[in-house]
């Protein structure tokens, strides 16, 4: 009984004994890949956190980015430089900063094997976009902000450019959390973070490239318009990149409407400078420059040269905008004022000029005689005074009428233009009187000669249409030394005197 006792004991003993041996050996098993896979979850969290966090701070720079440009041109409108210096350091930096996660995700993505089918061909598309067409366009705001808001008027960059679209949401950190916390079977853990993880960030990518296709098409949009309104400017609108001293390079950019206004294409245009289309000397030309510089911004006249060598007058506002690792760069803004140059050419000659006769007025001859007496002191060269006078006028304009008078007048000074010196000057003294200035070497001998030639030829012509007759009197006196103009007037002034009261239709010399 005994031993029969025993074998089913020992039976027993052998079947707990080996299920607990494989209970054992199950559980150090179990235990053993529970570890590893464990291990290997809490990695994969970990490598799926981190790229969460990357993915994070890539949104993070390149929404701030964005709305660092809508603050460069906010504040050019407002002229903040402070704030504007501000905003263009910290756009500079935020473009360096999404460059750089751009890069690391990249690399993580590579190096920690998640997502590498999945996610990273969208991270290199966004990557394209990015490089492609947001990051010039940044740039551009960065480069010619005070235009841009200026001159373009520009709807503000965030509405233009990926507004609440983030490369990856945020939400995609919070996702991936929860799934950590909820799912905790072993066997189903690690499919379960890559499906989810995959799914959020596949569909944050997808979220991603909507927007992108939706505000590139918006972009494009912004840039036509851009160039809609570059190209319809009236006036000639270019720029040109210069040397950090002010020597002009080639010009960058050319609207349309200067390249019409000046007849050249785009691309000869675009080999050109200011040397080559301003009619003015080079020296000149630099100098120029270098006051642009000096003062950042400018409106001066200047001439500009067709491709077929027409002169143009035009008034230019030209900005210089200058900017770190780069060559400084200047906005022109040049209008046509032909038309101008032409009416202020006819008001200056209205303001110098008898309307009646055509000679130079008393306006013109203030001008003239402070010139010459300073020239003929300066150089020594003699400066002699003829005035003139009509005889018995009075009787002509009481019998003919004014209307003839004003014909003789007429008559008289063409009479005087055709028998003095292209460098004489004729001018209108009041009435029916005349002022000659003859400089230089006009000494009082010689003008008494003019004087007497003119007196001659009046008396022997016939004046107006009615043949009327007609004798000139004249005063004549020569520049002294240590004297002025009312001196100079007041003698000749006296010699007409003279030679009217002592019988007209003569020549006294003071």
């Amino acid at each position: 009984m005994g031993i029969l006792n025993i074998k089913p004991l020992s039976r027993v003993s052998k079947i707990i004994f080996t299920g607990l041996f494989i209970l054992i050996l199950y559980s150090i098993i179990a235990s053993f890949v529970y570890v590893i896979l464990q291990n290997e979850i809490d990695l994969y969290v970990k490598k799926s956190t981190d790229l969460a966090l990357y993915t994070t701070k890539l949104s993070t720079d390149l929404n701030d980015l964005i709305i660092e440009s809508a603050s460069i041109i906010k504040y050019s409108k407002l002229n903040d430089k402070n704030k504007l210096k501000t905003s263009l350091i910290k756009a500079r930096a935020l473009i360096t900063s999404t460059d750089k996660d751009f890069k690391t995700v990249r690399h993580y993505i590579k190096t920690s094997r998640i997502g590498t089918k999945t996610i990273l061909p969208y991270i290199n598309k966004s990557y394209f976009n990015y490089t492609n067409l947001i990051r010039p366009i940044i740039k551009r705001i960065i480069k010619y902000h005070s235009l841009i808001s200026k001159k373009i008027f520009l709807t503000p960059i965030e509405l233009a450019l990926y507004k609440d679209s983030p490369v990856f949401s945020p939400f995609a950190i919070k996702a991936v959390d929860k799934t950590i916390k909820r799912e905790r079977i072993i066997r189903n853990y690690v499919n379960l973070i890559y499906l989810t993880g995959s799914l959020l960030i596949f569909a944050s990518i997808l979220f991603f490239i909507f927007y992108s296709k939706r505000k590139t098409k918006e972009i494009e949009n912004l840039y036509a318009k851009f160039n809609l309104i570059f190209d319809n400017i009236y006036d000639l609108a270019y720029v040109t990149e210069f040397t950090d001293d002010a020597v002009p390079k080639h010009f960058t950019e050319v609207n349309d409407m200067a390249l019409k206004k000046l007849g050249y294409s785009k691309n000869e245009f675009l080999k050109l400078s200011h040397l080559n289309i301003i009619n003015a000397a080079n020296e000149d030309i630099l100098n120029m420059m270098k006051l642009l510089f000096e003062k950042g911004t400018m409106t001066y006249t200047t001439e500009i040269k067709t491709k077929d060598g027409k002169i143009i007058p035009f008034e230019v506002t030209s900005r210089i905008y200058k900017n770190k690792n780069q060559h400084p760069i200047g906005v022109c803004i040049a209008r046509d004022i032909t038309d101008r140059v032409k009416l202020e050419k006819e008001l200056k000659k209205l303001s110098e000029v008898d309307p009646l006769t055509g000679a130079y007025n008393r306006n013109k001859y203030k001008e003239i005689i402070r010139k010459e007496i300073d020239r003929s002191k300066r150089y020594g060269y003699p400066l002699s005074l003829i005035m003139i006078d009509a005889d018995f006028f009075k009787k002509i304009n009481d019998k003919y009428g004014h209307a003839t008078g004003d014909e003789v007048l007429k008559d008289i000074v063409s009479l005087i233009m055709k028998n003095i010196r292209s460098g004489d000057y004729l001018i209108r003294w009041g009435g029916e009187e005349f002022l000659i200035i003859a400089p230089p070497y006009a000494s009082l001998n010689n003008a008494y000669l003019l004087a007497e030639k003119l007196r001659v030829q009046a008396e022997l012509n016939y004046f107006s249409a009615k043949g009327i007759r007609i004798t000139l009197s004249f005063g004549i006196a020569e520049l002294m030394e240590n004297e002025n103009e009312t001196p100079l007037i007041k003698r000749a002034d006296n010699a007409l005197y003279k030679a009217k009261n002592s019988g007209k239709n003569k020549s006294v010399i003071s």
